[in-house]
């Protein structure tokens, strides 16, 4: 089930504090994409679907020393991107996974980062990036999944968001399962353990901010109620201790 977060409303403006990587942790990410990519790995074009503020458009870019297409269906979260991630070589768009802007074979790959549980219609989505890929090429899927969660640390203070990702988020197995049927090919499923946060303490700050989407479906009591916990556990912490957490990136081809 799909339950469909605004991200006009408050989250654009809170997104790139409360969502933003480390410069480790983005290389983390660059190069289990490269891994997967063989001897060519510049001069690529990559669609980054559901680029929200484009915090990986950016990284895509220089990394691949690619052209990128940033696909937001968020007018809002698309100025931001437009303002604050700004690249010579990354182009915004406005779009839907349903129906991307772009043309037939025009990507040698495509991210999704935490977008596939935002995805109303995945049947169709995966049509669409069958057609935009070219062949031999991938999409990545970096996500958390349902009955996946053990890795994630903030829903050990907010319990009640955990119960709601285990309801909203799909299986890994459901996502693999639609592009295979549409004729993709697995090619891996990996786990990435990232750090997030420096310190319990940065992990609050983080959180205060209100920036992830499961956020927005729990009360502002269960809210509170989860940063008072968080509060307290960092009030503990006798010395700085990284926050890590686990993401999936689940890798698939377009057979040529």
């Amino acid at each position: 089930m799909v339950t469909r977060v605004d991200y006009d409303r408050r989250l654009h403006s809170a997104y790139r504090a409360g969502r933003t990587l480390s410069g480790d942790t983005g290389r983390l990410w660059m190069d289990a994409l490269a891994g997967h990519l063989g001897r060519v790995r510049t001069g690529l074009t990559i669609l980054d679907l559901g680029a929200g503020t484009g915090r990986f458009s950016t990284m895509l870019a220089d990394a691949f020393d690619a052209r990128v297409v940033g696909v937001e269906p968020s007018e809002k979260m698309r100025a931001e991107a437009e303002r604050g991630s700004a690249h010579p070589r990354v182009v915004y768009r406005e779009g839907t996974a349903d129906a991307l802007p772009a043309a037939e074979g025009e990507f040698d790959f495509a991210l999704l980062s935490m977008v596939i549980h935002h995805v109303t219609d995945v049947v169709a989505c995966v049509r669409e990036l069958h057609r935009v890929v070219k062949p031999d090429g991938l999409v990545f899927i970096r996500n958390v999944f349902s009955g996946r969660l053990d890795g994630v640390r903030h829903y050990e203070f907010f319990p009640s968001a955990r119960a709601i990702d285990e309801a909203r988020l799909p299986t890994v197995e459901r996502v693999r399962d639609a592009f295979v049927a549409a004729g993709f090919e697995l090619v891996a499923l990996d786990t990435l353990e990232q750090e997030i946060d420096v310190s319990l303490s940065a992990h609050y700050e983080r959180l205060k901010l209100r920036a992830l989407s499961t956020f927005e479906l729990i009360s502002d009591a269960e809210f509170e109620a989860g940063l008072a916990r968080l509060r307290a556990a960092a009030d503990r912490e006798t010395a700085p201790t990284p926050v890590l957490e686990s993401i999936d990136l689940l890798t698939l081809r377009r057979p040529g």
